[in-house]
């Protein structure tokens, strides 16, 4: 039963993003689309709750609402003053903003940071290695998401040039929201998390890839 449950989920999110990179792709649909992306990362978070083991305690809840408010405090403060990633503009496809920053930012670094510690804890049993390694995994990904962005209406840069500062702050403050679990000894696990890390992933390379060839 709890097979056919991740078969189903697995199934259900490939399905899901496959009709999202569709909508993308067309021209004709890709507005719409765009505002569908707060929809994903909802759902996406919403299966990631499901798998979720051990049930949450108080402590992580409250180191998971850390890094949600402290990661969109950051962002905020970053689109006002520029010091911090560059200077750059959120648009419209991420939904509802406050401070010129959309609330969905701060769980889009939460599910981040929540995938990637699986993910490094899968990959070395060495707390060091594990610590900084998940950084890296996260700055990976934010090396297409920077490129897939602009194209979904997500954020655009000044110049329109992605400015090295930007990996170094993704890559340092990363590092502190997996420090901040490693010392608070914060464990958990979910088979769903690498899924929906590579998914994503791979998504905007989809469409990082489509626009790139065909240019439309």
């Amino acid at each position: 039963m709890k097979n056919r449950k991740y078969t189903y989920a697995f199934g259900f999110l490939v399905i899901f993003y496959l009709v999202g990179i569709a909508g993308f792709i067309n021209p004709s649909t890709r507005e719409f689309f765009s505002r569908l992306t707060p929809l994903a990362l909802l759902l996406s978070a919403g299966f990631l709750v499901w798998f979720h083991q051990p049930k949450f305690s108080l402590k992580m809840m409250l180191a998971f609402g850390f890094i949600f408010i402290f990661s969109f405090l950051v962002e905020a403060i970053g689109v006002k003053t520029g010091v911090i990633f560059g200077e750059y503009i959120y648009g419209k496809g991420l939904g509802l903003k406050v401070l010129e920053t959309p609330l969905m930012i701060g769980l889009n670094w939460l599910m981040l940071v929540y995938c990637t510690k699986i993910m490094a804890e899968r990959i070395s049993g060495n707390q060091t290695v594990r610590l900084f390694f998940a950084p890296l995994l996260m700055v990976i990904y934010d090396l297409v998401l920077e490129q897939a962005a602009p194209l979904l209406g997500m954020w655009s840069w000044a110049g329109g040039k992605i400015p090295v500062q930007n990996y170094i702050s993704w890559y340092l403050l990363a590092f502190l929201f997996h420090l901040l679990l490693q010392k608070t000894k914060i464990s958990f696990s979910n088979k769903l998390a690498t899924p929906v890390f590579i998914i994503q992933f791979l998504f905007f390379v989809v469409i990082v890839g489509y626009f790139l060839i065909f240019r439309t």
